[in-house]
């Protein structure tokens, strides 16, 4: 009996002393609806508690090691020692001429239609502006979303990670091709195209910049982010590679928009949503997306302005795909119209440097026999 009562009070002194979180996880929160439904909890009182309630419960914090981001000669690569990217989802870097790290602050995150479909990221650091495009160029991302602006409340929040013209940033060459501002929606569009050094050939890249957001809260127009959303999965619908994210810290921002857009997959393949369990998910492959209750509500009103489907916002998105066309026929014209002017000859001769240089390139390496 003494040997039974001994046994027991050790395994009872073990749990008591276990760290009961690394062995016991929680099942993930779950609310399952139509999103027809989503009008309650964004429109009333009441509804908007049970968000609250909800989002609070959510596990929040550290929840996988993230050692390789702590080494001692990559913490300067990260815009806040607290918000650092797991080991298990994050961007391996290959080798690089100018650095021998593999790290990035920059986690793949899952989506409705498959693994790794975003990739959320801080916003580049001065120091961290080489990687950044490393990143872009390895991972064949075609399309950027950028949340934040250069500079809020007067202080730094990204760099200027892109060129006004042609401008080397390691190994990665990017020139800015066009730029396009669109205030009354708040969206840039930029056009970058991307060389790399000992490579043939070059790769365009989309960059949809929303310049409305502030920092910890919410934009006054969600439209206008339901707006760039449209743009994005317009633009390139059939490419599987990766959606690259981010705003400042790459968590808030970032965050709700990805946990929208997934929402809204999910919605029109299946009319279901479940924002707690996928914002779990989200949450164990990187820290603290969606980081305010405010921006929790903020992804449901999105989703359900989309499906509500009112006269309002079928007005607004139409305006929004006119003025994206718009800027589209724009870049037809400059892209193939016969040029007038001496001035539209060297405008149109910068826009076709870039090929003209890979060209070049590739009769200098000798074409291969024809088959």
């Amino acid at each position: 009996m003494d040997v039974l009562l001994a046994v027991c009070i050790y395994l009872l002194a073990g749990v008591c002393f276990a760290d009961i979180d690394a062995v016991v996880e929680p099942p993930p929160p779950s609310r399952e609806l139509n999103v027809d439904k989503l009008d309650y909890y964004v429109n009333t009182e009441a509804g908007k508690a049970i968000l609250f309630s909800e989002f609070l419960g959510i596990r929040s914090g550290k929840r996988r090691p993230w050692t390789v981001a702590e080494r001692t000669e990559n913490l300067p690569k990260n815009r806040y020692d607290d918000l650092l990217a797991y080991d298990e989802t994050r961007v391996v870097l290959k080798p690089r001429s100018y650095d021998d790290s593999d790290y990035i602050n920059a986690n793949y995150l899952d989506g409705y239609h498959r693994q790794k479909e975003y990739v959320a990221t801080q916003g580049p650091l001065p120091n961290t502006t080489n990687d950044f495009w490393a990143m872009i160029w390895q991972l064949n991302i075609k399309k950027i979303v950028m949340l934040a602006n250069l500079l809020e409340h007067g202080k730094p929040k990204v760099a200027k990670y892109w060129p006004d013209d042609t401008q080397a940033f390691g190994d990665v060459i990017v020139t800015k091709l066009s730029e396009h501002s669109m205030p009354e929606i708040q969206h840039v569009i930029r056009i970058f195209s991307l060389e790399k050094s000992g490579t043939v050939g070059f790769r365009i890249v989309r960059h949809f910049h929303f310049t409305g957001w502030p920092d910890l809260g919410v934009p006054s127009d969600r439209l206008s982010v339901l707006g760039l959303l449209q743009q994005v999965r317009k633009y390139l619908p059939d490419s599987t590679d990766p959606i690259c994210i981010h705003c400042s810290a790459g968590v808030g921002r970032t965050g709700t928009v990805i946990l929208m857009d997934s929402m809204i997959e999910r919605a029109k393949q299946e009319g279901l949503v479940n924002f707690p369990e996928r914002l779990d998910h989200m949450r164990v492959q990187r820290v603290d997306v969606v980081e305010k209750k405010e921006q929790y509500v903020f992804a449901h009103q999105g989703v359900n302005d989309l499906f509500r489907n009112s006269t309002e916002t079928v007005e607004y998105l139409a305006k929004v795909d006119h003025l994206h066309e718009s800027l589209h026929n724009e870049l037809y014209q400059k892209e193939f119209k016969r040029p007038l002017s001496m001035g539209e000859a060297l405008e149109r001769i910068r826009w076709h440097s870039h090929r003209i240089s890979a060209v070049l390139a590739a009769i200098d390496k000798g074409f291969p026999d024809a088959a």
